[in-house]
């Protein structure tokens, strides 16, 4: 890269497409960080970023700007026209239409980088069936609620951070994964643990173990049990949600406070 005299950055490679709709948050910031890298090792380098939109997130907008006094060029291309990348001879040209000009213009480059879009773990789908945690239309891991609990999820003691909630920043991660453990702390430090009162119930005479509970219970607070030879509930993870109750077919499962007796009196009571 040292011996590099000209260098081109494109941003935007794989990603704010319809395949990948999403930005990938610090290849902005860190192209910015790179070309000031390289004119402090030689400020006569010719380094130039190709961008749809410069995304320097916080205080980072200070080194785009300092980007831009040691004469770093920023050329911004369209999604309709994207840059054309081909060899010519020992270097590189990338063919560009610049907006300011109105033209097409070829930029000559001894180094090319691509800035590519971040992409979820292909296993999340799988690890999300297996701790019934959701992810989103882009295959990162959804959070229970985006201000109120943003490193939990429904289903109680799993937390999440980093990029497998979305792309973001390193220190961004960092403070995240402080703040998972933080979470993670408060039910550690803890005696015991204060269950639901409103929990599903089997009703062992009744119960087939078919295991259509067990499939749908959105917190895997259910499962057949082999040895009892029926579904049994886990108190401490039962939301009392009542999809087990309204699922079985042999009206063996039902809630506290809500079978079929105290919903009946309540009708007769009004």
């Amino acid at each position: 890269m040292t011996a590099a005299k000209s260098v081109v950055m494109i941003q935007c490679v794989g990603s704010r497409n319809e395949e990948r709709p999403y930005c990938s948050r610090y290849c902005c910031s860190e192209a910015v960080k790179n070309a000031l890298k390289l004119k402090e090792a030689d400020p006569g380098k010719d380094v130039t970023i190709i961008y749809r939109d410069v995304r320097t997130f916080g205080l980072k907008e200070d080194y785009y700007k300092k980007a831009r006094e040691l004469n770093v060029k920023f050329v911004r291309y369209d999604e309709d026209r994207k840059p054309e990348v081909r060899q010519d001879g020992n270097q590189i040209a990338v063919t560009i239409f610049d907006p300011i000009l109105n033209e097409k213009v070829e930029l000559k480059t001894d180094l090319l980088a691509l800035s590519v879009g971040t992409v979820p773990n292909p296993g999340n789908e799988d690890i999300g069936k297996m701790l019934k945690v959701p992810t989103n239309q882009d295959g990162f891991f959804l959070e229970a609620h985006v201000k109120l609990r943003p490193v939990d999820f429904q289903t109680d003691g799993v937390f999440m951070c980093g990029m497998s909630h979305a792309p973001k920043l390193s220190e961004e991660a960092v403070t995240q994964a402080y703040a998972a453990v933080s979470r993670a702390c408060t039910i550690l430090t803890k005696d015991y643990i204060q269950a639901e009162g409103k929990t599903a119930y089997v009703n062992k005479e009744r119960c087939m173990a078919c295991g259509l509970c067990e499939i749908n219970c959105p917190f895997s607070a259910i499962a057949v049990d082999a040895k009892e030879g029926c579904a049994v509930v886990n108190s401490v993870l039962c939301k009392g949600c009542g999809v087990c109750t309204a699922s079985c077919r042999m009206n063996a499962a039902d809630l506290n406070g809500f079978n079929n007796e105290e919903v009946l009196a309540q009708i007769w009571a009004l």
